[in-house]
């Protein structure tokens, strides 16, 4: 059912009906009838959780294939994505250091060679995991 798989994709995206509600532009109440199985969900509704979370659209229809497509992504993108799966939590954390790093822009211009490898830009409590 559709419900038991929206249930299932807020859990794999760490949000709540409501805020999940709040993204699509859906009222709170009406997203939690659909959880409920109460409401079925109209098409465009479906079209905005494809669009807005990259959801694979069969999956959330019948469960098949991947959950998330994608689609829209490049193949550089895809293949980051698919290697961080291979990589243990520290070397995760160290990957979204480096990714804080490439998007504060403004900070960066003034950083040394050395933190531009991204290696210092997260704090050492950061670093220790803390």
């Amino acid at each position: 059912m559709i419900n038991e798989r929206l249930k299932f994709l807020l859990k794999e995206l760490g949000m709540s009906q409501r805020q999940f509600a709040m993204k699509i532009n859906l009222d709170a109440g009406y997203f939690s009838k659909i959880i409920q199985g109460k409401a079925i969900p109209p098409e465009r509704i479906l079209l905005l959780i494809e669009k807005v979370f990259h959801v694979n659209k069969h999956w959330l229809e019948d469960g098949t294939g991947e959950i998330f497509s994608v689609q829209g992504f490049s193949a550089a993108k895809t293949q980051v994505l698919e290697a961080i799966e291979s990589l243990s939590d520290d070397q995760v954390h160290a990957v979204s250091c480096f990714i804080k790093y490439l998007t504060e822009d403004d900070a960066r211009q003034s950083k040394t060679p050395l933190q531009a490898t991204g290696y210092q830009t997260c704090s050492a409590a950061e670093q220790r995991g803390i």
